[in-house]
This record gives C-alpha cells, structure tokens and sequence, in this order.
C-alpha cells in the first residue's frame, strides 16, 4: 500500500459492548466484509467469549481508500477489488 501511495482510513465505526471480559479470557474474533463500493469497504468484527460462547462486543466499520499524498478518496485498487469479490 504505501509504494502504490494510497492506504484505507476508518471514517465510521459502531460498537456495541454487550457483555464484560475479563484479564485471561480467550476470545475469538470474527471478521467479514459486508459491503464493497467503489472507494469504501464495510466490514465487521465480532469478538465471542472462547468458554461462554457469549458475544462480548460487534463492531461495524467503514473504510475509505485514500491517496497518500493527496489526502482524497480513491477508487480501490483492481486488485484488491478482485479479492474482496472473491469473499463476497
């Protein structure tokens, strides 16, 4: 990302804590991408309990890819675009 000039910045973020963790827990987190535009991606991450099975917390965010040097929006690169596709 940087040698291409351009990076992905977090514009937007949810959170929801829903359930207290504890130093030593063991936790799993979960990501998946939700969405992919032109110049953003959302995804989200959700963070399990390993001995509850409970759901601690969920995220959801919005990414923005950005030129480095011009500090704007870009399009995402073709293929990176491929590989979200891929997932999706």
């Amino acid at each position: 990302m940087q040698s291409e000039g351009f990076g992905l910045v977090a514009v937007e973020q949810h959170i929801e804590y829903k359930r207290e963790l504890c130093a030593g827990d063991l936790v799993t987190v979960r990501s998946s991408i939700l969405e992919m535009r032109d110049k953003s991606i959302r995804f989200s991450h959700e963070m399990t309990n390993d001995q509850t099975g409970e759901v601690a917390a969920t995220m959801v965010i919005v990414g923005v890819c950005i030129d480095s040097t011009a500090r704007k929006a870009r399009a995402l690169p073709a293929d990176i675009r491929e590989r979200i596709t891929a997932l999706l």
